[in-house]
């Protein structure tokens, strides 16, 4: 509807423009005397060409984004399973491997039993599947004073003191339906941990470093059954370290994301590939729609291509007038789709994404260049039939 009302109404002001030039001022004519079907021609092609320009921008700007929010030397080894007595040794380890001191952090497993003292299982989110997984699995607690380097507190204080308290990270409280002062209860080892929340922490996925949907004092976990854990970035050259690492610390667990981080980025290209490939056969279905309603007009082109032929023009002349008419509804169709897609874009990358939409301008000369050129390719069996019929 939109694209439809903006048609009509530049054409309506096409139209209105005075202009000395024969060309132009037979087009205005010719497209206002038939502007139901030409409103069809530019919706159908602007609504084709601004699916194919959402994606391909989105699929530039979205990888670009996640590539470049993840540094060159971002950590791609997490290092599970960690005990108190081998951090020392391990950490020499990989100094001696060339690889920098890594940061340990504590790790506490707890389930999550209550929810302000109401027993909560998975049945309670059976119409959630993330809230459901969440509840039927155990957390990763840690504790530390310092508010990790990573981590923004949207809501409330940052831990202070030892009296209880949970720091959570907002995407799992979502989930979850928690909000400030709620009083949870995590089972750790058979023994009962409760405390409110008193913070809600937003992380930066994008760093790769450890981070920790709950963080609570260390008084209240210190004293539990624990490991570590950490992260560092390993060069490629070095693939064998694992190994070494592995047989040195056999308790290891060692977590390669770099195969991981590649698999996704191969993921998105295919299905972003394949996702443009069935957005091509919609701009044909536009074009097709488009050659019905310039072949549902050829009788009054020929008619007009003969009179004009009778008046003296030449076929250069004529062509001139059948290649504007489609240029305009390109043109039209095209800055219509550019400005769509960038509209769609730079709300998706906002409000969803969480990305920054750089490419209007891209949107727009990508839309009129692919309108024109569709419109060029569909009218020119009609433009050469017009021709031969002027003579």
């Amino acid at each position: 509807m939109l694209f439809a009302l903006a048609s009509w109404g530049i054409l309506r002001l096409l139209c209105a423009i005075p202009t000395k030039r024969f060309t132009l001022r037979l087009v205005a004519l010719s497209q206002g005397r038939s502007s139901g079907l030409v409103l069809v021609q530019v919706t159908a092609l602007s609504i084709a060409l601004m699916a194919l320009l959402l994606v391909l921008l989105m699929r530039a700007d979205f990888l670009s984004a996640w590539q470049g929010s993840v540094p060159s030397d971002a950590p791609n080894r997490f290092m599970i399973n960690i005990q108190e007595e081998k951090k020392q040794s391990l950490a020499k380890s990989l100094r001696g491997a060339g690889i920098s001191t890594p940061q340990f952090y504590p790790m506490v497993r707890g389930r999550l039993v209550e929810v302000n003292g109401s027993a909560v299982t998975p049945n309670h989110y059976s119409e959630e599947k993330n809230a459901k997984r969440f509840i039927d699995r155990d957390f990763n607690l840690s504790y530390t004073d310092q508010l990790p380097s990573d981590n923004q507190i949207l809501s409330g204080k940052w831990i202070e003191g030892d009296a209880p308290q949970i720091s959570m990270e907002t995407g799992i409280a979502k989930t979850l339906k928690l909000k400030m002062g709620d009083e949870l209860t995590f089972e750790v080892a058979g023994e009962q941990i409760t405390a409110p929340i008193t913070s809600l922490r937003k992380l930066d996925w994008g760093s790769m470093r450890v981070n920790f949907f709950v963080i609570m004092p260390a008084a209240q976990l210190q004293a539990l059954p624990q490991s570590w854990i950490t992260s560092y970035y390993q060069p490629p050259v070095q693939d064998s370290l694992d190994y070494r690492l592995s047989q040195a610390y056999p308790n290891l667990t060692i977590v390669d994301v770099s195969t991981s981080l590649w698999q996704i980025q191969e993921v998105l290209n295919k299905r972003s590939s394949v996702l443009c490939l069935l957005l091509v056969f919609t701009v044909i279905a536009a074009v097709l729609v488009l050659l019905s309603a310039i072949a549902a007009t050829q009788d009054g082109r020929f008619k007009n291509a003969a009179l004009l032929k009778a008046l003296g023009a030449s076929k250069r002349t004529l062509g001139i007038i059948a290649n504007t008419e489609l240029v305009v509804i390109g043109l039209l169709a095209g800055i219509l789709a550019g400005l769509g897609s960038g509209v769609a874009a730079l709300a998706l990358g906002r409000y969803v994404l969480e990305i920054e939409f750089h490419a209007f301008g891209q949107a727009l000369l990508m839309g009129a260049a692919f309108g024109v050129l569709a419109c060029l390719a569909s009218g020119y069996r009609f433009q050469k039939r017009s021709e031969d019929n002027g003579d």
